[in-house]
């Protein structure tokens, strides 16, 4: 009788019959061996972390669900500096508010930690939507350097982007037409620098093949304001975003990146190339500033990707058989000389499983010490990764 009821009451206001669909369960397992140089005084240093997804989608007519489960578990021998350069970067702890993840183990070389990565309800009903709970919002235009991205952009080196990290807040979509959207997202944040409430609101349309978008309002109590554009040319495309922001002192801080990405036909096979300038205010202008910089309010609220004042970034992608892919990415700061080279090639196992291998290389002058480094990307050790992924 209940139930008999509710569909009922949510025919009668969505104006359609409800039926309710069986959820839709994934899995996605994932392990990840590296073996990296030597960090200070230390000596080689291995590592290997196992990363256990499942997610499970539940459906009633307008009101869907989404709880991911993930579980990583960390083993290290050393200081395994290949997690400097960002690999699963997804996995470490962020600014989560509902406080819905833990450390399940931490001894000297192993930590298991879980989260509860999307746990989130959403209700549809035309052209509007509302979500509310730990989700995955994507505001970049930019493809690498997002500083237009307030939601947990990834690192520009992690090479596994297979699940944007959730975060906790409520979200109102409205769609006024076919090419336009308006986008509401409050998010309450607990950083090291104390709670901190998001409060943006983002509008996009397209006009004339340019696609244009801007959001302003409250970014971490934060007076902020942002637009972004991109236009496709045939296999071209230009794209760009910046943003304005207030500093903890009140001064105007401008952010931005500039890029360009184009797909060719090379040997029959496709070469796709992507590179991306990013000035940032938030950033060191010379390598006596980079401790400041990591230990800074954006920095610790996970704003920056890179530290540097002026950074460029480029990867080139070939599809070397159907089942065989090369990379290659390098990212520049363009004010101390350094950099990081990350080759990497992938094989395709079976239709749910691949394999990946790759390097790390950076290079520049290391510096003195630790606390006081020559560069960004110099005091970084060689390392190397292999990984297995499979989707179930």
């Amino acid at each position: 009788m209940k139930a008999a009821f509710a569909t009922l009451a949510l025919t009668a206001w969505f104006g359609s019959p409800v039926l309710a669909q069986g959820p839709h369960f994934s899995g996605y397992y994932q392990n990840v061996g590296s073996i990296s140089g030597k960090v200070g005084a230390g000596g080689i240093a291995f590592a290997d972390l196992q990363r256990l997804r499942l997610t499970v989608a539940p459906a009633w007519g307008p009101v869907t669900g989404e709880v991911a489960l993930e579980h990583t578990f960390d083993w290290e021998s050393g200081a395994a500096a290949a997690q400097s350069f960002g690999l699963l970067s997804a996995t470490r702890p962020g600014d989560d508010w509902l406080g819905i993840d833990w450390t399940i183990h931490e001894s000297g070389t192993v930590v298991w930690r879980q989260r509860l990565d999307r746990v989130n309800v959403g209700l549809s009903r035309g052209a509007w939507s509302l979500r509310v709970g730990r989700q995955a919002i994507s505001w970049g235009t930019t493809l690498f350097l997002t500083p237009a991205d307030p939601f947990a952009p990834f690192g520009p080196a992690d090479p596994f982007r297979e699940y944007r990290r959730g975060v906790d807040a409520v979200r109102a979509q409205w769609y006024p037409g076919p090419h336009s959207m308006v986008d509401l997202v409050v998010r309450p944040a607990s950083t090291p620098y104390g709670n901190t409430l998001t409060a943006l609101v983002r509008g996009m349309t397209t006009l004339h093949g340019w696609e244009l978008s801007a959001w302003g309002g409250s970014l971490h109590d934060a007076v902020a304001g942002a637009a972004g554009l991109t236009r496709s040319v045939g296999a071209s495309a230009l794209r760009a975003e910046v943003v304005m922001r207030r500093d903890s002192s009140g001064a105007l801080v401008l952010r931005g990146t500039v890029g360009l990405d184009r797909r060719i036909t090379l040997a029959g096979r496709d070469l796709y190339g992507v590179i991306e300038y990013q000035h940032d205010g938030f950033g060191a202008a010379r390598a006596s500033e980079l401790p400041a910089v990591a230990l800074s309010q954006p920095a610790q609220r996970a704003e920056l990707q890179v530290l540097g004042r002026d950074e460029a970034a480029a990867q080139l992608t070939y599809q070397l058989h159907p089942l065989v892919g090369l990379e290659l990415l390098a990212l520049w700061n363009l004010r101390d000389g350094s950099g990081l080279v990350a080759p990497a090639a992938t094989l395709s196992l079976s239709d749910e499983i691949s394999a990946r291998g790759g390097l790390f290389l950076g290079v520049g002058p290391a510096g003195p010490t630790p606390a006081q480094p020559g560069s960004e990307y110099g005091p970084l050790p060689t390392g190397a990764y292999l990984a297995v992924s499979a989707f179930f």
